[in-house]
């Protein structure tokens, strides 16, 4: 190209300006193919460009603050053609902003519990053994995507025991109990449960089953359910000190979110049941 060609061309530092984006990032969207000058002088190595291209970078840079990476900016700017290709990568990363949003939410609530913590003094959750009587339950049982999801299987299961011929009685217990041998953040195996003054014709995924008297170490969570991670580990210091052996631990939801909303009543007794001593 002939130096009077350049005319009609921006130097590299005039269309950084044009545009607000640094030479270095500029050089950074050539090297991976979104912006490539118009014309590199071959003796100088200055880049220039074209006045249109503004617009153009213009765009990566707005889809740079939406979040796309540089591979899927590229997928973008080649899909501009295509209604419905553009539609689809759009929604998608619509998808995954919901999804960090939500993320970030949850390290918010959790930096607002771990600021809580560190501030107070630790508190006496009163671990101790009891012994629970025999009972029939009316049980429902599956794997769930999160420990959150537990609301699922409660709007199911009280769905399905008004269908059935069961009864309960007044002051019955209810509550949860979670199978899994180890932690798990995801495919969580629970089990809700109510119960019944007797044995009941339950119907599949119903179950109805007696479960037999039981000691078990508790301990009495009062409040949301932030704090349970403080009352598990109280109630580890408890069998590890009597070298107690424990079952599956499960929920007694004294006061819950199916009877009042407002979490500052709720009253969940934590139980393991004691397997050997």
């Amino acid at each position: 190209m002939e130096a009077n060609e350049t005319n009609g061309l921006l130097r590299i530092g005039v269309f950084s300006r044009l545009t607000r984006i640094s030479v270095r990032m500029i050089r950074h969207y050539q090297d991976n193919g979104l912006l490539e000058p118009g014309w590199v002088d071959p003796a100088s190595g200055y880049r220039y460009f074209d006045a249109q291209q503004i617009g153009h970078a213009q765009l990566i840079i707005g889809l740079r603050n939406a979040g796309f990476s540089i591979e899927q900016t590229r997928a973008v700017l080649a899909a501009r053609g295509d209604v419905s290709l553009l539609s689809n990568l759009l929604a998608d990363q619509s998808q995954r902003l919901e999804a960090e949003h939500e993320q970030v939410a949850e390290r918010v609530r959790a930096l607002a519990v771990m600021s809580a913590t560190l501030r107070e003094k630790p508190m006496n959750y009163n671990v101790r053994t009891e012994s629970l009587p025999a009972m029939t339950v009316a049980s429902l049982r599956r794997t769930v995507g999160t420990f959150a999801d537990e609301g699922e299987l409660w709007r199911e299961i009280m769905s399905r025991v008004a269908e059935s011929t069961a009864t309960f009685p007044a002051g019955g217990l209810a509550g949860a109990t979670f199978y899994d041998p180890e932690y798990r953040d995801a495919n969580v195996d629970i089990a809700v449960w109510v119960q019944t003054t007797a044995q009941f014709d339950a119907v599949d995924p119903l179950e109805c089953h007696d479960v037999p008297a039981q000691d078990v170490v508790v301990a009495t969570l009062e409040g949301d359910y932030s704090q349970m991670g403080a009352v598990t580990a109280a109630i580890g210091e408890y069998l590890a000190e009597h070298s107690i052996e424990a079952g599956p631990m499960f929920n007694i939801y004294r006061v819950g979110p199916g009877s009042d909303p407002n979490p500052a009543h709720w009253v969940t007794d934590v139980c393991f049941p004691v397997l050997a001593l």
